[in-house]
Formats: structure tokens, C-alpha cells, sequence
């Protein structure tokens, strides 16, 4: 039942909603965001001149204005306690819970913006507006200590000497691998078909396009099929490549000057009004839009196809990481699930949880940081109650249950809690221990110094316990300054045979020593996460040279941007096998890959008469064989697509049937003309085909 206002009804009400604005600062300056005023006691209901609007309001008096008056519209005024039954001001109108904290709209200070270093009073200056701020000093919810509460931990110093994991799996036995590719196949990958690899075609052609072309219909403009889509992001790859340069520039009617504007023109390939139409009814979601307020509903589905391809296609090798990825974005509005992050390289934008596998630094798993704008309706149907951050871990973690696989965390993750639930569901893991105000749940910090505080740079130990009955150790290396610890659920105290040896200069003398297996572990592959978004975020970064201001549009960016750099790691280990010395830069790579996209095989029109002097011979020589011979054929097992040259794998059923790809057709097929390999035709509309063909309508 709502409860009515009335004369001395108790209220509360947001802040940033009361008037007048001159006396409010006066006792809460840092009033912004979502705080709220408790306590205020309502005096009589008038109209007054709000938004230069004349709007019914609440007047009040409260304690921290003895001898003022104070107002907000009724509509933000919440009831929680009634006053007087015979003084009620009748019915008033009460928003629901989402509107009532609806924010209002604020730039982000440009002292903070334009700056290239963050200093600390930016971090306060922007959590007092009410801005979400992820500080690296913060502690995880599950790490604050609770009033009265007393940790019964029965810790030991000294490692037992078995390594939990090696007593279940062999140690390093999983390499990255493409799923249903076999070693001398995923060696012959080319850039596209890798990139198609990556990309979720099946979202691509029955979302993405299909919401496209409804929206394209509604402009009158044609329909766009696969080939044409991946050709305008050809265009949008290559325009990333060069910096400085407007959009509009590359289909300028002038002539290509070498000293300025863009040096190539894009009139052959698209007109410049197509290219805008695409970009402006491109939608990413055909999912109905729910019954409550959800500002991520546009891009959920989005995500959750890259993530249910990368599930798959890739499978990581033994040691994976999880980190925080920045999709940058300087301004707030319309940002939702805008943060601050200060420690990363790009500190405004959308965060992303982010795992990549250790060995080939893919990135295979993301989750949007949604904050204080997550719908409060929706809820993950395997969240528990055992906190926020052993919540996320186990979500994020979810295609390696119980494949006995590492994660390394960073210490915004270092929850034990969370590595013994992980480790209950076959997964291993070590976290990073830092204090932040205080140190970790069941970590003794100050006296792990103490006891290390005698020992040599390079030695090591382990204080050993047991958390619902599983074991764990916070394993300490001392190193010139202060101690390195570590918790985890597998390790050792020996050092690894392949761990580089490590030089300190300590009191006058040089000491040798190597790092143990944890430690080394998070040396060698803890750090892939900021690897993979060193390589995104480079001065050619695809996301910034997208200039737009829809906020579905950056996420895609994002997408794009995170699977480019998947295909360029995928061609360092499985193609080229360089390890981290690739045959050719970031930079070139992204000119292969926009060239591959604008001249793929998947085009409708002809290339013939293009004169493209870049256009490989063998493309040529596929196209003219297509154009004699019309047999009808069937895909090989396992086969999701024809790149022109070869056919990429990943099905999971080797039968897997596909969409006849004639208009108003939706037979699932196998099937294909030899003219047009991969493109779906089913045996009815093959033999229109045919007659087509014979009748001299199509070549």
C-alpha cells in the first residue's frame, strides 16, 4: 500500500532534486549522484517554478536548515513515515524505483578529461559527483572485516610439499587449439578466414543483418547481404589505419594530395551515401525489449554471441589470466555502466572483464561491468550468496569447470574464498596479495613480513591452511624492497626447470636465484590480459578512430577491436609460429586484414572490370571456374563457411545444416552450386537455379 503525504509526514528525497540550489551545497556539497536526504518532515504541497515550469511540489523544513524552507517535486518525494490522517495532501504521484534515481545529465569536469596523468583529487572529484570509480586501493567487497567477526585459521608455516594440481593433471599437457580444426589445417588459416573464424556468423547473418535490411527497407535503400557488410568493415579497418583523418575525406571528389587528407579514395568499392546508411541502421539485438528499464538491452545479445563463439572455436591452453579490459569512452552521456578506472591506460569508458588464454594471449571471455546501472530485476541464475566477486569468477570461469586448468588473478580479484570455490569445480588458481586499507581476509600480512624480514632476496616460503576443507598457501618471496606473496591452490616451493634466471643487486653483492613455480607462472603469463589491450589500444586504435555518438556503436567497435587482435595473435602462434617476433606489424596486419574484407568472396556484384592491381590472381581463377560449372554439392563434416579459398570449420555437429540462403527461403540445407561454394541452396531452389542458368538470365 503507498503511503500519503501529509502534514508532518517523515520523507526522504535524491539530493540532486532538492530546491532551492543555492541553500543545498551550503550542508552537503558532495550531494550528486544517487545520495539522498533522510529526515525530512513535509509542511504543505504548492506550485512552484521548477525548470521554468510552474510543477506541484513538497515544501519541508529538516534539522540541517533550521531556518529554511526546502523543496522537491512530488514525484521525487518518497513517504516514509505518514503524517496526520485528516491532513493528508491527497494523492501524490510516486515513480517507480528506477525513474525516482534517475540521474541527471553531467559532463565530466574537463580539468579531469583533458589531463593525460591521474592524480588522486581527480579520483575524489569524481566519486563526490557521483561517477563509478574502480581505484585499484579499493578492498573486494568479501575482504571488508565484519564487526565481532573471528577467522578460525589454523595456518602453518612450511610447504607439505605436494603440488595439489600435479597430483590431477599433468601439468602443462593442454595447448590453444582451434576447436575442429586439426594442427596442419589451423597452419593454413588465412587472415579472413580466421577473422570469420572469430566472429559469431551465425549472430552476424540472422541478427545483425536481418535487423539491418529491416531497417534499411524503411530507408528505401537495398538490402545488403554478407559479402557487401564485411567489405563496409573492410573500409572502417582500413580508414583505422591512418590517423588524423576525417571520414568524409576519403570519398572527397578532389585529388589525392600526398601531403594531406586521405590517400586513397573509396568511390570504387562504396558510395559514401551507402557507407552512412549502413552505419546508421545498424542495430545489434532482435531480442524484445523487457518490461523493465535496461540500458544494456541493445548490446546483450551482441555479447553473448562473441562469447558463445569463442566457447566454440577456441579452446585456451592450461594457464589462462583475468584482467580488466577499457573500451574508451571521455564522455559520460550516453554512456551507461561509465567508469573510472585510474590504474589503466585508458581510465574512462566501459570496463570488461576479460580472460585470455596465457600461452597464445587470445582473449576467449568478456562481461561488461554494468555498476550503478545494471537492472536490478535482472539476476544471473547461478549467482549464490557467497559475494560479489566469487560470484563473478565463477561466471567468468565457466568453460573450464573442472578441466583441472590455472587462472592467475590480479589482486582486485584476490577473494580466498574464491579461489576454494573455483578449486571445488576443478579449477586452480593464484591471486596477487596487496593491502588495500587491510589486507585480504585470512591473510596474516604484517606477520608474513615480520617472518620474512631475516631472509635473503629470493627465498621462499609458504604459510599453508585449510578453507572448507581445501588447501591453500600464501606463498612469500622476498625480494630488495618488500615481500611478494601470493595465494593459491596449486604450487610448488621448487624452482621451475624452464624459469629464467633473476639478478638482484642487494647490499653490495649480486644475487642469482630463479623463481618458483607460482611465481614464475605469474611472470610468464600473468600479464595477457594487458597484453592483448596494449595491442588494441596502440595509436591506430579501431574504437577511437570510430567517431560516434551511439553507445551500441562503440561496444561493436569494441568486438571488433578485441577479435582483430585475436586474428593477429592467432596468426603469431598457429600461422606464422613466431612467438612474439610477427612477420609483420600490427599496422600491416590491419591493411591485410581490410584488404582481405574489401575483396572477399562473398560479394554479390562481379569484380571483373575494377581494375584493382592488388586483387589476387587466384581469386581471378576461382571467380571464372564458378562461372562454367553449376553442380550441385555438399559441404564437408564440420564446415561453417567458404572464405573463397578454403572452407573454415568449427560446427559442433559435423552435419550441421544452414539456412537456404534464396530470398523468403528458410529450408536448413547442406547443399550449395558449385558457381557459389558456401552459398546455401536447398534442391528446390537449386533447380530454379539451373533453369536460370540455361535460360541465360544468370552466367
Amino acid at each position: 500500500m503507498v503511503k500519503k503525504a501529509g502534514v508532518g509526514a517523515v520523507c526522504s528525497a535524491p539530493l540532486s532534486y532538492m530546491r532551492p540550489s543555492q541553500i543545498i551545497p551550503t550542508k552537503y556539497p558532495n550531494g550528486g549522484g544517487k545520495r539522498r536526504i533522510e529526515g525530512l518532515v513535509a509542511l504543505r504541497k504548492e506550485t512552484k517554478l521548477l525548470n521554468k515550469k510552474l510543477q506541484v511540489c513538497i515544501v519541508f523544513r529538516h534539522d540541517d536548515f533550521p531556518n529554511e524552507e526546502i523543496y522537491c517535486h512530488e514525484r521525487f518525494c518518497k513517504v516514509e513515515q505518514e503524517g496526520l490522517a485528516n491532513q493528508f495532501f491527497g494523492d501524490v504521484v510516486v515513480v517507480d524505483e528506477e525513474e525516482e534515481e534517475e540521474e541527471i545529465p553531467t559532463e565530466i569536469p574537463t580539468e579531469v578529461r583533458n589531463t593525460g596523468v591521474v592524480r588522486w583529487n581527480d579520483i575524489e572529484l569524481l566519486r563526490n559527483q557521483g561517477y563509478d570509480v574502480d581505484d585499484d586501493n579499493e578492498p573486494a567487497p568479501e575482504n571488508i572485516p565484519l564487526e565481532g567477526e573471528i577467522l578460525n585459521d589454523e595456518q602453518t608455516w612450511g610447504w607439505n610439499g605436494i603440488c595439489q594440481r600435479k597430483t590431477c593433471v599433468d601439468p602443462q599437457s593442454t595447448k590453444p587449439k582451434l576447436i575442429s580444426l586439426t594442427d596442419c589445417e589451423s597452419k593454413s588459416m588465412t587472415i579472413l578466414s580466421l577473422f570469420l573464424y572469430f566472429f559469431p556468423l551465425e549472430y552476424l547473418n540472422e541478427v545483425l543483418l536481418g535487423e539491418l535490411n529491416q531497417n534499411l527497407a524503411k530507408e528505401k535503400a537495398t538490402n545488403i547481404e554478407l559479402g557487401e557488410f564485411l567489405r563496409f568493415l573492410g573500409l572502417w579497418f582500413y580508414m583505422s589505419s591512418f590517423k588524423g583523418v576525417t571520414r568524409t575525406e576519403f570519398w572527397s571528389e578532389e585529388d589525392i594530395n600526398p601531403f594531406s587528407g586521405a590517400l586513397v579514395r573509396f568511390h570504387q568499392w562504396m558510395s559514401e551515401q551507402r557507407f552512412e546508411t549502413i552505419l546508421t541502421c545498424l542495430r545489434y539485438t532482435n531480442h524484445p525489449v523487457p518490461s523493465y528499464k535496461d540500458k544494456f538491452h541493445g548490446v546483450r545479445q551482441l555479447i553473448d554471441a562473441w562469447n558463445d563463439n569463442m566457447l566454440n572455436t577456441f579452446r585456451p591452453a592450461w594457464v589462462s589470466s583475468l584482467g580488466k579490459s577499457m573500451s574508451p569512452w571521455t564522455s559520460r552521456w550516453p554512456c551507461p555502466g561509465w567508469i573510472f578506472v585510474p590504474g589503466k591506460q585508458k581510465p574512462m569508458g566501459n570496463e570488461y572483464h576479460s580472460v585470455c588464454c596465457g600461452v597464445s594471449k587470445i582473449m576467449w571471455r568478456i562481461e561488461l561491468v554494468e555498476g550503478k546501472d545494471a537492472p536490478r530485476q535482472r539476476v544471473s541464475p547461478t549467482d549464490t550468496d557467497t559475494g560479489t566477486t566469487v560470484n563473478l569468477l565463477l561466471r567468468m570461469l565457466t568453460p573450464i569447470h573442472g578441466r583441472g586448468m590455472v587462472i592467475l588473478l590480479n589482486s582486485c580479484y584476490c577473494v580466498l574464498k574464491g579461489l576454494i570455490e573455483l578449486r571445488k569445480i576443478g579449477i586452480f588458481a593464484s591471486a596477487v596479495i596487496k593491502k588495500k586499507q587491510f589486507w585480504p581476509k585470512h591473510v596474516p600480512g604484517d606477520m608474513m613480513d615480520e617472518h620474512m624480514s631475516t631472509k635473503q632476496v629470493g627465498e621462499v616460503d609458504s604459510l599453508k591452511g585449510k578453507l572448507d576443507g581445501v588447501s591453500y598457501d600464501l606463498f612469500c618471496m622476498k625480494d630488495i624492497n618488500d615481500t611478494i606473496k601470493l595465494m593459491s591452490t596449486y604450487g610448488s616451493l621448487v624452482p621451475s626447470q624452464d624459469a629464467m634466471e633473476n639478478v638482484r643487486h642487494f647490499d653490495g653483492e649480486m644475487k642469482h636465484f630463479k623463481y618458483t613455480e607460482p611465481f614464475e607462472n605469474h611472470n610468464r603469463y600473468g600479464h595477457a590480459v594487458d597484453h592483448h589491450n596494449n595491442i588494441r589500444h596502440s595509436d591506430i586504435s579501431l574504437e577511437e578512430t570510430w567517431a560516434t555518438d551511439r553507445w551500441e556503436d562503440r561496444v561493436f567497435a569494441f568486438i571488433l577491436a578485441i577479435t582483430e587482435v585475436n586474428v593477429y595473435l592467432a596468426m603469431r602462434y598457429f600461422v606464422w609460429q613466431c612467438g612474439d617476433k610477427a612477420p609483420m606489424t600490427f599496422l600491416e596486419f590491419r591493411r591485410q586484414l581490410a584488404k582481405a574484407l574489401i575483396h572477399n568472396d562473398h560479394l554479390v556484384e562481379t569484380e571483373e572490370g575494377t581494375n584493382d592491381e592488388e586483387q589476387d590472381s587466384t581469386l581471378h581463377q576461382s571467380k571464372k571456374s564458378k562461372t562454367t560449372d553449376h553442380d550441385k554439392e555438399t559441404a564437408p563434416p564440420h564446415a561453417r563457411m567458404y572464405d573463397g579459398l578454403n572452407w573454415i570449420y568449427g560446427a559442433k555437429d559435423p552435419y550441421q545444416r544452414y539456412t537456404c540462403k534464396t530470398p523468403r527461403c528458410k529450408k536448413l540445407v547442406r547443399t550449395y552450386c558449385s558457381c557459389r561454394v558456401g552459398y546455401w541452396m536447398c534442391k528446390s531452389c537449386y533447380v530454379d537455379h539451373r533453369i536460370e542458368v540455361a535460360s541465360g538470365k544468370k552466367v
